[in-house]
């Protein structure tokens, strides 16, 4: 089973490099002012140089044609939209190919909902928050027990190297994502725990391989 790992929230061109050598398959950047990760304009030129690895671009409830235009700029291969944009949008931005839908989970998941944007971007499941992620905090896995069975997902919210191969035991995502987890403090990273959270996602999969005969899960 292969499980992909996205270190997001990155703010520096170090960390970002520390995050590659740590072994994350995708690196993600914070371009919605909200956030306390949101990098300025001025950092898009060292996002664009970075080389090796796909970049992911999150965004909130911003005009599709600045996220297009950031993308450009900032040399994105992804874009993931953590607001209210409707699968209209997702479509228009690229689709499965080039969007990731953030799914905001509270008390419940709206699975009709879920469907509706599958069918036109990648899945991410995160905790609710006023500023759409990045709390720090697990929600209800268990409302993840409902799932569609050929449904593959990326997962996020409050994971570190401590709780994420329970989660891909349990639940098998094709992905997990994380910020505060492996950082020192809000927007600096820390290798060590980017390389401890790596490590446990690549032996939780293989653990999950070895029960199911070497499935494989990709997004």
């Amino acid at each position: 089973m292969r499980v992909v790992v996205k270190i997001c929230g990155l703010t520096s061109a170090a960390d970002a490099e520390a995050a590659r050598e740590a072994g994350a398959d995708y690196l993600g950047f914070v371009f919605f002012p909200a956030s306390p990760r949101c990098l300025a304009r001025a950092d898009w030129g060292w996002v664009r140089r970075i080389a090796g690895v796909p970049k992911v671009g999150v965004f909130r409830d911003q005009e599709a044609g600045f996220v297009a235009a950031v993308r450009e700029e900032a040399g994105l291969d992804l874009v993931q939209l953590h607001g209210e944009e409707p699968p209209a949008v997702c479509a228009a931005l690229g689709g499965r190919q080039r969007v990731v839908k953030a799914i905001s989970v509270g008390s419940a998941i709206d699975w009709q909902e879920v469907k509706e944007f599958a069918a036109v971007a990648r899945i991410l499941f995160d905790t609710a928050t006023p500023r759409g992620g990045g709390s720090g905090r697990t929600f209800d896995w268990s409302l993840l027990a409902e799932r569609p069975a050929e449904l593959p997902f990326w997962l996020a919210g409050g994971l570190g190297a401590e709780n994420v191969g329970e989660a891909i035991r349990l639940f098998r995502p094709a992905g997990v994502d994380v910020a505060s987890g492996v950082e020192l403090a809000v927007g600096r990273k820390d290798a060590a725990k980017m390389r401890a959270f790596v490590a446990a996602v690549r032996d939780a999969a293989r653990d999950g391989a070895s029960s199911n005969g070497g499935e494989r899960s990709e997004l």
